[in-house]
């Protein structure tokens, strides 16, 4: 049950089609709702909804994987501080 509260994020190579994880975090909300992941050139953003798309939080890693910022906390407040 523990995997459940977690959420992983792997990279894959288009070529190969292998792949590999590069993000892991325990999710911020238990439930039903699926994160959102958008991605850009430098960084991949994690959505995380709650009570049914009331409270969100963002979280945003380089594309590696590294550099884990929490950029919205589950209140709505923007906080920009590193992931514990």
């Amino acid at each position: 049950k523990e995997a459940y509260r977690n959420l992983y994020i792997y990279s894959i190579d288009v070529d190969t089609g292998l792949n590999k994880e590069v993000y892991k975090k325990k999710r911020f909300f238990l439930g039903n709702e699926s994160p959102e992941i958008f991605a850009t050139d430098k960084y991949i953003f994690i959505y995380e909804y709650g009570d049914y798309g009331e409270k969100q939080c963002i979280t945003r890693i380089n594309r590696d994987g590294s550099n884990p910022i929490l950029v919205m906390d589950e209140n709505g407040e923007v906080v920009m501080e590193p992931v514990q």
